[in-house]
This record gives structure tokens, sequence and C-alpha cells, in this order.
């Protein structure tokens, strides 16, 4: 009877466990776009065992948390980055989960004077005019990418070059406000309400974005758990499912050579 008692006792409180915490560190083009909160949400309802707590910071700002065992699942796109912390870090798992693309968006009135070229001369012709651009100037993915297209990958030093120092969201809403250009991460623009003063420029050749999923090395089971799920075939249907659900296409199209069951 004493033994029955305790197993029942048992059983209760494995019943009652809380769910495992796993920390989420993920860029703010995913936070701002809705989609990282929307795939938490589909993978704790097939894993109730597993609650993921989702960071927004800049990629910059994520590798840190990751150093320092804040954060135990990273979602960067910020390929320099990423490469100096795979070196001095030795991850659990680290892949490349999901791709989207850059766009540079701009007045309505300026943004179709540079449809057609590429990316780099149509940061050139806004260099040469003086236009007004807002940069996150974060350390961002995004921050990264801007960079690059800029001569010699060196910010303007001019009063048109405005720097936010904050999410992609509110760098959305500034450069609104300024009549500016941005680069911005397609899904966090599709995503943002009230930017009736930008329109994305038709570019020959659009930055792609690949997101890189990272599992730090001490990290608990459940957030190996949800990067192995990510990288599987039922991942990568709720990644096309969000996808449909928020933008009505596929923005972040996962990657198709993984499938993990």
């Amino acid at each position: 009877m004493k033994l029955i008692v305790v197993l029942a006792l048992i059983g209760l409180s494995a019943c009652g466990r809380a769910p495992e915490r796993v920390i989420v560190g993920a860029g703010t083009t995913l936070v701002d776009s809705g989609f990282i909160e929307a795939l938490a949400a589909d993978f704790e309802s097939t894993h109730p065992g597993i609650q993921l707590s989702v960071l927004g910071e800049s990629s910059a700002q994520i590798f840190n948390l990751g150093i320092s065992g804040a954060v135990e699942v990273l979602l960067t796109h910020a390929p320099a980055q990423e490469a100096v912390f795979l070196a001095e870090q030795d991850p659990q798992l680290s892949e490349i989960v999901v791709s989207s693309e850059f766009l540079l968006v701009g007045p309505p009135d300026l943004a179709p004077m540079l449809d057609g070229l590429s990316t780099v001369d149509a940061f050139a012709r806004i260099f040469d005019n003086g236009y007004r651009f807002v940069s996150r100037g974060d350390g961002s993915g995004t921050h990264e990418t801007e960079l690059k297209q800029w001569q010699d990958g060196v910010a303007p030093a001019a009063t048109w070059y405005i720097t936010t120092g904050q999410s992609m969201g509110l760098t959305l809403q500034v450069a609104d406000q300024r009549d500016a250009f941005t680069l911005t991460e397609a899904g966090a623009f599709l995503g943002s309400e009230n930017l009736g003063n930008l329109v994305p420029v038709e570019l020959l050749d659009p930055p792609g974005n690949p997101y890189r999923i990272t599992v730090t090395a001490n990290a608990p089971g459940g957030a190996l758990e949800f990067a192995e799920w990510m990288l599987s075939g039922a991942g990568r249907d709720a990644i096309n499912r969000v996808n449909q659900v928020l933008f009505g296409a596929i923005v972040y199209a996962p990657t198709q050579e993984v499938a993990r069951e």
C-alpha cells in the first residue's frame, strides 16, 4: 500500500512539474515582424514541457548574451559576427534555418529614382545626392549589411546620415517621419504599421538575409529540441504556416535540405 501511495505522489509531482524554460535571443527584425513569437507559440502547442522566452536584441548584443549564458538559443543574421562567435565558442548546434531579403525603402518621390540600380549603386546615389538615410547603427545584422553597401564599408559622416541605435521597427518609424531612406529586413517592413511614407526600391540585387540558429554549449535539452524542431520537417511546415498567416506569402523561407524527425 505504501508503495502505491509513493508512486501516486510521484505521478502527481510529475504532472505538476513546471515546463523547462528556454531563453531565445532573436534579432529585433524577427520580433518586430511578429514571426518568432508566432513560431514559438506553434512550438509550445506541441511541446508543453518547454516554455520559450524570447528576448529581442541586435545580433551584436545577442552574441554577448550568449557568451554570458543569459540566452541559450541565438537567432542572428550577421555572418561576420557569427563567424567570430563560432570560432571562439563550442555550440551544440549552429545552422542556417531561414532566409529572407533586405529592402531599401524610402520616400515615394525619391525611391522610384533608384529603381533598377544595384544595391551598391543605389547607396552611391543616396551618398552623392545627400538624401537623408536612417541607420540602426547598433551592431545588428541589418547594420552589418548596410555598412557593406557604402564605399569602403564606412558609414558616411554627414548631417543627412542619421543613427538611431534602436530596433528595426523604431528605425523604420524615424525614416518614415524624416522622409528618409533606410535598409530594412523584409519581414520587419511588412509587419510594420503606419509607414505610409515609405516604399521599397526595386533593386537589381536585393541582399539576401540568412538567419542562423545556434544552441550554446551549456544550453538545456529543451533548447536543442527547439532548434532541431525548427530544422525538421515539422518545423519547416510551421515556418511556412506562420508566413502565410502573417504575410500571405513566404517571406522567411525555411532551409530545404535539413530534415530531422
